[in-house]
């Protein structure tokens, strides 16, 4: 993942925790499943001898599996801020710049009409213009790196998710 994606798989792995249901459930599971194969253990005997350890503190295959879906679901709810948020950024940065553009246009119109002596504020206010269409692009472009990277971010926890539960079902079955 990208410097960027990675600050977005933070700030989910962040979410999740905070969201951490008390008790050993599949964040705990997926931490010691993490740990056993970072020591060289084959996934299925690290699933099992989590579930093993998870078991003996009241882990179910069930409960496993439905608190997998509960942090699935506290990422979609991230997914839903973080559109909220990305929302309200394009309205601040973009429409509201756009729309300043255009009204500073209408007092270019007006100025143009005068004397000379208004050159001065119409040639600010072009600059102005300029300044807030370089704004305007690299919010836009900004928003869509950040859209991507999260959704990159997301994609890549989801289906490592997904994964596990297919080797949960699979390995306990």
């Amino acid at each position: 993942m990208s410097g960027q994606n990675n600050r977005f798989a933070t700030a989910l792995m962040k979410a999740l925790e905070k969201k951490n249901l008390e008790g050993f459930d599949y964040l705990e599971f997926k931490q010691s499943v993490g740990r056993l194969t970072e020591i060289g253990m084959d996934l299925d005997t690290a699933i099992n001898s989590a579930f093993i350890t998870g078991s003996s503190v009241g882990l179910t295959k069930e409960k496993l599996i439905k608190t997998a879906q509960y942090y699935a679901d506290v990422l979609q709810d991230e997914k839903a801020q973080f559109m909220r948020s990305l929302e309200k950024h394009l309205v601040d940065n973009v429409e509201g710049k756009a729309k300043q553009t255009g009204e500073l246009k209408k007092k270019i119109a007006n100025w143009e009409s005068k004397i000379e002596e208004l050159q001065k504020q119409i040639e600010a206010a072009k600059a102005q213009i300029e300044a807030a269409d370089s704004q305007i692009s690299a919010a836009r472009t900004k928003a869509e790196e950040n859209q991507k990277g999260f959704d990159e971010a997301l994609e890549v926890i989801t289906n490592t998710i997904q994964q596990d539960v297919a080797d949960i079902r699979r390995v306990l079955s």
